[in-house]
Order: structure tokens, then C-alpha cells, then sequence
């Protein structure tokens, strides 16, 4: 009966971080919608966020924390506990940048800006957004096979990061660059949705991790060969 008080526990836990995880996306979605219309008042709604992010990251570092004094969890349940903090830590994080970006929406509400800058942090916002998507996916579901997918996805991102900050740089016309201040602030935005990105691939690496016991290389090496060997039999 203790084990399975235990479990529900556990899982309990997991359950808070994907509820986490859907918070900072749909915040994601906010910021996009923002990022579109350069919408003031749409950005001003996740100011804020990040220390109520905070706070409930702390709360499930300290159930995490709680639990293992109590009990005596096994290695399994030892790879889950650090998982979840783990994870918890880049849905934060991503959290954060996310607000970042909002904030720099509502302190530069009638600069000029570049149409085509404008529109790579859209498409860009859209691949990070619907990346994370995938590595919550990926942990709710401790789904290694899609975990693989989540670096091909952030090789997309990396080459927008790259277009964006060309474009920050070296504008396509001079005539219509934007503002220096807005140009400083869409090349940190940039930045940004670059290090979302990267989290949502870290949360996949965890969950190969925990499924696993392997970091993120080794296991897929291991996956691939497994594959390899199957379609020789």
C-alpha cells in the first residue's frame, strides 16, 4: 500500500509539470498572436508570468524534495524524481524567455519596423512554439521514438535563427530597417526563440533519460542499432 500511495504520488507530479508545460505554451500562443499584430495590450497579458512560473517550479522542486525524504525511492523512481525537476527547470526557463519577449513588445510600441524582420520572428515563433509542443509531448507521453524528431525540428529553428539575425543585421531595405532600438530588441527576440527551442529538445533529452537510463547520444545510438540489426533478421 505504501508503494502505491508512492506511485499516485509520483505521477501526481508528473501530472503538475505537464499542467505547467500547457501554461507556458498557451503563453507561447499569446506571445505569437502578439508578435503578429505587434499588439500591445495582447503582450501585456503575460507580464508576470515568469514569477508565477517560478513559484510553481519551486513548489514541485520541493514536493520532488519531500518525496525522497519520506520514501525510499529505487533508481527508477530516483530517474523520475530528477526528471521532473529537470524538466521543470527548462519549462521555466522557457517560461521566462517568453515574457522577456512580451515585455519588449510593450516597450516599443510605436517604433518603426522591418516588414521582413518582422515576419522571420512570426515564422520563427511558430517553429519554437510548436517544438516545445512536441518535447511536453514527448514527456507526457516518455515517448523516445518522437524524441529523435525534436533535433530535425531545431535544425529548422537554427536556420531561422540564422536568417533572423542576417536580416538584423543587414537589412533587406534600408529604407524600411525599422528603428535601431526596435532592430536591438527583434535581434534578442531572436535569441530567445533560439534558447525555446533548445529547451524543448533538453526536455526530450531528459525523457530519453528516464525511460532509458541513457543520455540522449548513447540511447539513440543504441535505438538506431536496435533497428539496424531487426532489419537484417
Amino acid at each position: 500500500m505504501p508503494r502505491e500511495s508512492f506511485q499516485q504520488e509520483l505521477d501526481r507530479l508528473v501530472e503538475e509539470v505537464v499542467e505547467l508545460g500547457r501554461e507556458v505554451e498557451s503563453c507561447l500562443g499569446t506571445m505569437i498572436e502578439a508578435l503578429g499584430a505587434h499588439d500591445i495590450e495582447v503582450a501585456s497579458r503575460e507580464l508576470g508570468v515568469d514569477a508565477r512560473y517560478k513559484e510553481r517550479g519551486a513548489e514541485i522542486d520541493e514536493e520532488c524534495m519531500v518525496l525522497q525524504a519520506r520514501q525510499a525511492p529505487v533508481a527508477r523512481d530516483l530517474r523520475l524524481i530528477y526528471t521532473v525537476q529537470a524538466v521543470t527547470n527548462h519549462l521555466v526557463r522557457a517560461g521566462t524567455l517568453c515574457e522577456h519577449i512580451c515585455r519588449a513588445i510593450t516597450e516599443t510600441p510605436d517604433t518603426d519596423r522591418d516588414p521582413d524582420l518582422e515576419a522571420a520572428l512570426v515564422e520563427m515563433s511558430r517553429a519554437a512554439r510548436d517544438l516545445f509542443r512536441q518535447g511536453l509531448e514527448v514527456f507526457k507521453d516518455r515517448d523516445i521514438d518522437r524524441a529523435r524528431d525534436l533535433e530535425a525540428a531545431d535544425d529548422r529553428v537554427d536556420l531561422l535563427y540564422s536568417e533572423g539575425m542576417n536580416l538584423a543585421v543587414n537589412p533587406n531595405d534600408t529604407e524600411k530597417a525599422g528603428s535601431s532600438e526596435w532592430r536591438v530588441r527583434a535581434a534578442l527576440t531572436v535569441h530567445y526563440l533560439e534558447r525555446i527551442a533548445d529547451h524543448a529538445v533538453d526536455v526530450g533529452e531528459c525523457t530519453v533519460f528516464l525511460v532509458t537510463g541513457e543520455r540522449m547520444e548513447s540511447a539513440m545510438l543504441q535505438y538506431r542499432n536496435r533497428h539496424l540489426d531487426q532489419d537484417e533478421d
